[in-house]
C-alpha cells in the first residue's frame, strides 16, 4: 500500500471535468497514476486504462463521472478491491455528500468530497488557480491530504458539511446555470422589444458585465438602481403589461423582483408589490 504522506491520484473517468482535473495535476508534477475510462477514446490527449484492466490502487482515487453514477462506481471499485484501507474515494458532486461512496466506506476507505466551484463546458482544460473547492469528509487526515492537494492544484479549500451540501449546490446553481438563464431571458425581452440579435446580446452583455464587476466591487445594495430602487411603480405594470403574452418571462420577472423587495433597498415597497400581485391590465 502507499505511504500514508505520498499524494498519488488515479482520475476515474475523463469527462469535462475529468479532463480539467488531469491537466491540473501534470501542471502541478502529481501525473496521475493512471486514467481510468469505460472505453478508449482516440481522440484523447491522454494515456488512459479500460476499466477493466485498472489496478485502482492508487491512494487517492478521484471520481469523475455524473452524479448518477457515483454510488455505482463506488459499489464496483469495492468489488473490486474488498480491503481499501488507506485509500481515499472523492467525488467531485457539489449536491451528493459523502453517503454516495458508503460501499466503499465499508470496504475501509476514507470517503470525501472536493467540489470544485467553477464551470466546465466542454473538453478543454480549464485552469484551476485560484478556483474554490468545497471538501467534505467527517475524517481529519483525509481533510488535510486533500488539502493540501487541492493547493498544490492552485485552489483555495474550504470546508462544508454534509448536511448544508444541497443548499450549497443551489447556491452555485443560482450563480452559474441559472444565471445563463437569467441572462438568456434577458436577450430574449431584448428581441421581442424589437432589437437584432446582435445589438440585444451587446446591450445585455454592457447592463450585465457592469452590474456584476458593481456587485463583487462594491455590494450588492450599492450596486441596486432602476425602477425598483426608485420605487416606481408605475413602471413596474408597464413592464408586466408588455410581458403579459409571455407568462414564462412574466413570472421569471415577478420572481426576481420579489426577492429584490425582500433583499434589497426599494423606496415605496408596499406600492411595488401591489403592481407585481396584480394582472395585468386589457391592452
Amino acid at each position: 500500500m502507499n505511504s500514508a504522506n505520498r499524494i498519488d491520484v488515479a482520475v476515474i473517468s475523463l469527462g469535462n471535468w475529468g479532463s480539467s482535473l488531469v491537466a491540473a495535476l501534470i501542471r502541478a508534477g502529481i501525473p496521475p497514476r493512471e486514467i481510468v475510462v469505460r472505453r478508449r477514446k482516440r481522440s484523447s490527449p491522454y494515456p488512459t486504462v479500460p476499466w477493466t484492466k485498472a489496478a485502482l490502487d492508487a491512494r487517492i482515487l478521484w471520481l469523475c463521472m455524473p452524479d448518477s453514477a457515483i454510488s455505482d462506481v463506488a459499489t464496483e471499485i469495492a468489488s473490486r478491491r474488498p480491503d481499501l484501507s488507506g485509500q481515499i474515494l472523492v467525488h467531485s458532486s457539489g449536491a451528493l455528500t459523502v453517503d454516495a461512496l458508503k460501499a466503499a466506506r465499508r470496504a475501509g476507505a476514507a470517503v470525501a468530497s472536493a467540489h470544485p466551484a467553477m464551470t466546465f463546458p466542454n473538453r478543454s482544460a480549464v485552469p484551476l488557480d485560484g478556483v474554490l473547492f468545497a471538501v467534505e469528509t467527517v475524517n481529519a487526515a483525509t481533510r488535510s491530504t486533500l488539502h493540501s492537494l487541492i493547493r498544490k492544484l492552485g485552489g483555495q479549500p474550504f470546508n462544508i458539511a454534509s448536511e448544508n451540501k444541497a443548499l450549497y449546490h443551489a447556491a452555485g446553481t443560482l450563480a452559474s446555470p441559472l444565471l445563463v438563464s437569467e441572462l438568456t431571458a434577458a436577450i430574449e425581452t431584448a428581441r421581442l422589444a424589437g432589437l437584432d440579435r446582435k445589438t440585444a446580446t451587446r446591450w445585455v452583455e454592457a447592463l450585465a458585465q457592469t452590474t456584476a464587476k458593481n456587485v463583487f466591487s462594491q455590494g450588492p445594495a450599492r450596486s441596486f438602481s432602476g425602477p425598483f430602487a426608485r420605487g416606481d411603480a408605475g413602471t413596474i405594470r408597464l413592464h408586466l403589461q408588455a410581458l403579459d403574452g409571455h407568462p414564462v418571462l412574466a413570472n421569471l420577472y415577478r420572481s426576481l423582483a420579489v426577492h429584490a423587495l425582500g433583499a434589497l433597498p426599494v423606496q415605496n415597497a408596499q406600492a411595488l408589490l401591489e403592481a407585481l400581485r396584480k394582472p395585468a391590465a386589457p391592452k
